[in-house]
């Protein structure tokens, strides 16, 4: 069977059957989609959907569902409809977390100060709340474990950012308060320490809630969409800048083992593990940490 995916109203005003009215968020969930053969799909859009209204569309499509609905079993569309439901969560999940700009959230998060302009920092509170609401269906335990994972991870980095970060205009930044004392070389190497610890410890969950990002892409496709995002692809964090060199990295988890659970992430442990690798946390000391090498999960493990 070859199908294509078609948006019954179009996202670009010059589209097939765009309609300024409908509600955008809307535009790529399960109401405005059809699958169709590419032959049809040709046809249907053609000269903007001339053809084909919005309603013609939307009948073709029940049509087509009841048939389906005829001829498959209650427990069958049972699954269908489980599996729907998911499939919309996955893509619910997919905006709050902003996939499609998660180069650029990175990026922030990765900067020498680190950084989330204020709808970026309100996104991810967003999405922790969404994320402890959320019941996952049995059936699925590479995609539970994923999504518990995540929310770990994000939880420990906003645990810090709520703690540690300030309003500055529309960015929240970690703010360097060795730069707003007089001089006191042992009050300023205090605070240096402290914010290199915490910048390294921001680095460190933004690199990980990447893998954990991408562990939730690999379940999807593993127990529930084989074609899930093979043209987006994983998500990439981006490391540097203009002046030094842009570095992207594709970082992944390995697939956890069966009936194996989502660790507590403890920021606190995280913090004290970075502190002693960086020989207190001084950076004109030069202690340096490998950041790529860490196996975070073990250093924010919590401890007794």
């Amino acid at each position: 069977m070859i199908g294509e995916e078609a948006h019954i109203r179009s996202a670009r005003q010059i589209g097939p059957r765009y309609d300024p009215q409908y509600p955008r968020e809307k535009l790529d969930t399960y109401g405005n989609l059809v699958l169709l053969c590419p032959t049809h799909h040709a046809i249907v859009d053609k000269d903007e959907g001339a053809a084909w209204p919005t309603d013609a569309v939307e009948n073709l499509k029940a049509t087509h569902e009841r048939a389906v609905d005829e001829a498959t079993s209650a427990t069958d569309l049972a699954v269908r409809d489980l599996e729907e439901l998911l499939v919309a969560q996955i893509a619910n999940w997919e905006i709050k977390a902003r996939l499609a700009t998660w180069r650029a959230m990175t990026s922030h998060l990765n900067n020498v100060y680190p950084q989330l302009r204020q709808d970026e920092a309100d996104g991810l509170f967003e999405l922790g709340a969404w994320l402890l609401e959320r019941r996952w269906p049995d059936g699925y335990p590479r995609i539970v474990y994923a999504f518990e994972n995540f929310r770990q991870v994000l939880t420990c980095l906003l645990e810090l950012i709520g703690r540690s970060f300030e309003a500055k205009g529309q960015i929240f930044e970690l703010p360097r308060e060795h730069k707003r004392i007089g001089w006191n070389a042992s009050l300023y190497t205090e605070l240096i320490s402290d914010f290199n610890v915490k910048a390294n410890v921001v680095w460190l969950l933004t690199m990980e809630l990447t893998r954990a990002a991408n562990l939730i892409i690999s379940a999807v496709a593993a127990e529930l969409d084989p074609l899930y995002r093979l043209t987006e692809g994983y998500v990439l964090l981006q490391d540097g800048d203009a002046f030094w060199g842009i570095e992207l990295s594709r970082l992944q988890h390995p697939t956890p083992k069966p009936d194996s659970v989502p660790q507590v992430y403890s920021l606190q442990a995280l913090i004290d593990r970075t502190r002693v690798e960086l020989d207190g946390g001084d950076p004109r000391s030069e202690p340096d940490i490998d950041l790529y090498a860490v196996d975070v999960s073990e250093w924010a493990r919590p401890t007794d």
